[in-house]
Formats: C-alpha cells, sequence, structure tokens
C-alpha cells in the first residue's frame, strides 16, 4: 500500500489500513512475536466465518514500520507452529 500508513485500533483489536480517503480493518485474530519478528494473523472485517485468515508480519525499515504479507513457505510453516503450540 503506496502512501498509506497503518495502525492497530486496540480497542476494537483491528489492524486499521488508510490510504489517506479510505480505510480497510481487519480482525486481528492472534499476534506472535518469533525471533524478534511481530506477527499479526488477520481475517477482512467484513468477510463472513469462512473467510480465510492471512499472516503478515510487521517490519522495521529505515525507522519506519511497516506491514508485509508472509510468503515464504519455511517462515509460514514457523508462524503456523508457533501459533497451533500456543497457549
Amino acid at each position: 500500500m503506496s502512501d498509506g500508513q497503518f495502525w492497530i485500533d486496540e480497542e476494537k483489536k483491528q489492524l486499521v489500513l488508510s490510504d489517506g480517503e479510505s480505510e480497510s480493518r481487519f480482525y486481528i485474530e492472534d499476534d506472535l512475536i518469533i525471533e524478534g519478528t511481530k506477527y499479526l494473523i488477520i481475517v477482512d472485517s467484513e468477510g463472513d466465518e469462512d473467510t480465510a485468515a492471512t499472516v503478515i508480519k510487521i517490519i522495521n525499515e529505515g525507522g519506519e514500520e511497516l506491514i508485509a504479507p508472509v510468503e515464504d513457505e519455511e517462515e509460514f510453516k514457523k508462524v503456523k507452529h508457533e501459533y497451533t503450540t500456543k497457549g
């Protein structure tokens, strides 16, 4: 999302993405910190109960926090393992 920003609405437990004109909201199912990286498991707030979850990570690049999808299969497996064994 170029020229956009994001923040976490702690009260509603949602990730909010904004491009300055509109917002998209995602429910945060869970958050994990693995090897110093924060991961969020999110679901589109407008989706139904069958909507698939997405795993994203928050990275620090040049002092700025950015979000990125987890696309690497090994990294995804690591997050999935931590999520399923958490508790």
